[in-house]
């Protein structure tokens, strides 16, 4: 003998939870939410990109090179390049002190290791207002070419 339970009401149960509407969202909704989700993506895209981006292009509109062969000529007293008395008996160049202009700006330079009195060596220019156009290591000495900001 099998002892089965009926239970009456569990059939209402069934219908009534098939006869609740289901809310669903139409195409319009769909292409709406698509379209706001690639607009987010895109902000998220170029908010990263100007993160990631330099605050400026350096030196764009001048070889590097010329730069270097000028600063050489300087050095080595192949471009005229006089001399300034900075402290009695110690005299540099007017160019290591003052700069050189190139092509309508003026460059800097500085020799690692040795005596230097351009303006960053001396403190009269912080290093965040100097924009480093070359860091030349094939001589014996690190020449650093830049300019001032």
């Amino acid at each position: 003998m099998i002892n089965a339970t009926v239970h009456q009401g569990a059939e209402h149960a069934q219908i009534a939870a098939q006869a609740s509407p289901v809310r669903r969202i139409g195409g319009r909704m769909f292409a709406l939410l698509v379209v706001a989700e690639l607009v987010l993506l895109a902000g998220v895209l170029g908010w990263v990109l100007m993160q990631a981006a330099p605050m400026r292009t350096p030196y764009s509109s001048v070889d590097a090179s010329l730069v270097n062969e000028a600063v050489r000529a300087h050095i080595g007293g192949a471009a005229y390049d006089g001399l300034i008395e900075v402290k009695p008996g110690l005299t540099v160049r007017e160019s290591n002190l003052r700069g050189f202009s190139f092509e309508g700006a003026v460059y800097y330079y500085y020799v690692e290791g040795g005596l230097n009195y351009d303006p960053l060596s001396r403190g009269a220019v912080d290093a965040a207002e100097v924009e480093i156009l070359l860091r030349d290591d094939s001589g014996p000495q690190t020449l650093v070419i830049y300019r001032i900001l």
